[in-house]
């Protein structure tokens, strides 16, 4: 039903003999050395990949034992080590078709390995003991400071990251509590300091690599303050940790057990409950951040995650809907365009059609918009007239009535409202509610009045907070209800089902426009409230103190197709006897090019934006590329590097070559010397240090050349390309605009001229 990206398992890739030697060698060729620096706390390799050395060097002997291993021994310790390992299926099949002797060689590798990792670390091709799991416990407890703090956590996950399910399985123990312990006492903390923030990100990833094999999952959702945390921690200043958090409850929430939507709901309200705030906020938050595209991908995953999980399709509504009111529907036309956030847009727009379709077949393929009250209400009263449950909707209205109007109290009403109506039908158990229940309910709502009368004024909060509560019951139970004459409201119903009929007279009687095309002028038409002709002025004079995005969006979308517009312009004569849709169509049929016109309109209005969007990327490569061309340290390291690439290559036929690759520069450490302990990148930034010190600066020269490299030239070039297209066609339009005597149409005049101030600007950029 939906497609969903999730997390991925990262399995260690198990090398053979020759494979595994070759790739130590490699990797361990791209250690620095001779770099003074402070021992850290943990001497830990920082690459996780480095980590797949800690396997032993295979041995050409084995002992007595493993030589004496039985056939089924052999294979059933092999299958162990792929489990350990954490190998799909798909990896494992290739190492399945080895002959015994070779998987016989890695059964000794494995046992080796992991009596080592067990007994206090392994050694790399340093010789640098790295710590055992219950050394990571021993320093997570022994309450070491923050700075220290954060080189075990980075060290922990490249351990997490690299080692055998065996190694995760010993350090979860004692381990995963003191992770959580931690981070519950750095959000506890009011005032975080910097170095705060850097540790929950790296508790967040030491998690997150925990979590990465069956055993630390189920351990993880085992904890009932894992997702609590998780959920707090999510911070939309924090892009980069808040993106992590947001794919790790993704994943959860689509791999986990039956019951974890309800756990994770239930942690992220907690969590918004701390923060006086709705508990989707800071999710729809990631989403204004356009600054953090992947952000915005994950978020609008966990979004898709939570609302196509419940198998109901009145909490699938619900959850979506919920999102739509904290902002999430104001959001979606202003998110950018890019390859992952349009995949989740479409599915969040595929399931959402899909559930509406379903809802309509729950009302008898009637089709409704979902977003409109004044649709529901008609639908709701005539799924309800002359039934049993009239009365009662009657009497829910009328107490509706009653509520207080008052511009904060009245939306805290409707709220409490809300949430009473969704846990009544929205019932999880599979029965009906106790319908013979009769005692008054005694629901305390008092918190939310306290929380909206402080927004409006402090000073008389505790004032209205004891009023409310009195005024309420002395409403609810006054005789101020009977005044409400029922056979008044029976007349309103009345009335309003006789304009109910006329419009579906009417929409029967519609000439050119199919029904779905009329409905959504309809509606367009409502959100304006502007006349037909004031409509049609506006875009033929493109009046710009009353044109907006807004307007002219919807017009291009719910506008008819040109031969429609065609047929209607026919029944000008007929105009008072067609529906409203049709008569707006007819008015505006009258205007030239309409469609182009728009197009150009709207290109006018959005273009500034999409100039301010692409000229800071722009700027940024124009300056680094300027920055690269006149920096005189960067000259010299050049110049150093073809002489020193010169002094090597003598006698050979790239000797005395005049200029190298740019590309060249990052293979520099790719270059060893003969006994392999020092690359060419160390041996010019020796040589710099030693006698070119001024070079040394050369980094400062380069101020734009990090966000430079930042940008996606093609992404840019796609920007450009598509502001060029829109550009020419513009140009074209007003180049084949037809002649018009109506002096009300300024359309050739004003686009003429904002054409030639759009093309200046472009230059500008």
């Amino acid at each position: 039903m939906c497609c969903l990206y999730v997390l991925t398992y990262a399995p260690v890739i198990y090398f053979t003999l020759t494979e595994l030697s070759f790739q130590r060698d490699r990797i361990t060729s791209f250690r620095k050395q001779g770099m003074k620096k402070e021992k850290p706390l943990i001497q830990h390799p920082t690459d996780p990949i480095s980590n797949q050395t800690e396997l032993p060097v295979p041995q050409p002997l084995f002992d007595e034992r493993s030589m004496n291993l039985s056939e089924k021994e052999i294979m059933d310790l092999f299958e162990k080590m792929m489990e350990d390992m954490n190998l799909n299926e798909e990896r494992k099949a290739p190492l399945r078709g080895k002959d015994l002797s070779t998987k016989r060689e890695m059964v000794v590798q494995y046992i080796s390995a992991t009596a080592k990792s067990v007994s206090g670390g392994l050694r790399n091709s340093k010789h640098e003991c790295t710590l055992s799991s219950q050394e990571y416990v021993h320093e997570l407890r022994s309450g070491i400071s923050e700075d220290k703090l954060l080189n075990c956590l980075e060290s922990l996950r490249v351990s997490l990251t690299s080692n055998p399910v065996s190694w995760v399985n010993n350090f979860g123990h004692e381990g995963l509590g003191l992770l959580l312990d931690v981070l519950e006492r750095l959000l506890d903390k009011k005032q975080q300091e910097n170095i705060d923030k850097k540790n929950q990100h790296k508790l967040i990833q030491c998690l997150k690599a925990f979590m990465n094999n069956k055993y630390g999952l189920q351990r993880i959702l085992g904890d009932e303050r894992s997702l609590l945390l998780l959920a707090r921690a999510i911070d939309p200043k924090q892009t980069n940790m808040m993106t992590e958090i947001v794919k790790i409850l993704s994943a959860v929430c689509i791999i986990g057990e039956e019951n974890i939507l309800d756990k994770i709901l239930a942690a992220m309200t907690i969590a918004a409950e701390r923060n006086n705030k709705e508990r989707f906020a800071p999710i729809v938050e990631g989403l204004e951040n356009h600054e953090a595209q992947q952000l915005q991908g994950a978020c609008m995953q966990l979004i898709n995650a939570l609302v196509t999980s419940p198998d109901d399709l009145d909490f699938r509504i619900h959850l979506r809907n919920e999102f739509l009111r904290c902002g999430l529907k104001k959001i979606l036309p202003e998110l950018k365009e890019t390859e992952e956030l349009d995949i989740q847009l479409k599915v969040f727009n595929e399931n959402k059609e899909e559930d509406s379709i379903e809802l309509s077949h729950r009302l008898d393929d009637i089709r409704v918009e979902m977003e409109y009250p004044f649709y529901l209400y008609h639908l709701l009263s005539n799924m309800v007239k002359d039934t049993g449950s009239e009365p009662y909707f009657l009497s829910i209205i009328q107490h509706l009535l009653l509520i207080r109007n008052d511009y904060y109290i009245r939306p805290q009403y409707y709220k409490v409202i809300e949430e009473c109506v969704s846990q009544i039908v929205l019932h999880r158990s599979g029965m009906d509610p106790d319908f013979a229940y009769r005692e008054r309910l005694d629901v305390d709502f008092s918190h939310l009045v306290d929380q909206c009368v402080d927004k409006a004024k402090v000073e008389e909060s505790e004032q209205r907070a004891t009023e409310f509560s009195k005024k309420f019951d002395e409403e609810f139970s006054s005789q101020a209800v009977s005044l409400i004459f029922p056979h008044e409201m029976k007349k309103d119903m009345e009335e309003t089902d006789d304009r109910m009929t006329q419009f579906k007279k009417k929409a029967k009687e519609l000439r050119i426009l199919d029904a779905k095309t009329a409905q959504n002028l309809s509606i367009f038409l409502g959100s304006f409230r502007l006349p037909y002709e004031e409509i049609r002025d506006i875009v033929l004079q493109v009046d710009e103190e009353r044109l907006s995005e807004a307007l002219i969006q919807n017009l291009i979308k719910n506008l008819p197709e040109q031969k429609e517009l065609s047929n209607l312009a026919e029944l000008k004569n007929e105009y008072e006897e067609l529906c409203e849709s049709e008569q707006f169509g007819i008015v505006m049929s009258s205007v030239k090019m309409l469609r182009p016109r728009l197009n150009g309109i709207l290109f006018k209005l959005t273009f500034e934006e999409q100039v301010n969007n692409i000229r800071p990327d722009i700027m940024n490569v124009t300056f680094a590329c300027e920055e690269v061309k006149k920096s005189e340290g960067f000259s010299m390291i050049l110049e150093l590097v073809l002489l020193v690439g010169n002094y090597m290559n003598s006698g050979s036929r790239n000797a005395q070559t005049f200029g190298f690759n740019i590309s060249f520069l990052c293979k520099l450490r790719d270059t060893k010397s003969t006994d392999q302990n020092t690359t060419l990148l160390h041996f010019l930034a020796k040589k710099c240090e030693e006698k070119y010190p001024e070079i040394l600066k050369f980094p400062d020269e380069l101020e734009h050349v990090e966000c430079a490299s930042k940008v996606s030239a093609q992404i840019l070039k796609a920007s450009l390309d598509t502001m060029e297209r829109h550009i020419q066609r513009l140009e074209n339009d007003i180049q084949n605009f037809p002649k018009t005597d109506d002096k009300q149409d300024k359309f050739v005049d004003k686009m003429s001229i904002s054409f030639e101030q759009m093309y200046y600007f472009c230059l500008l950029c």
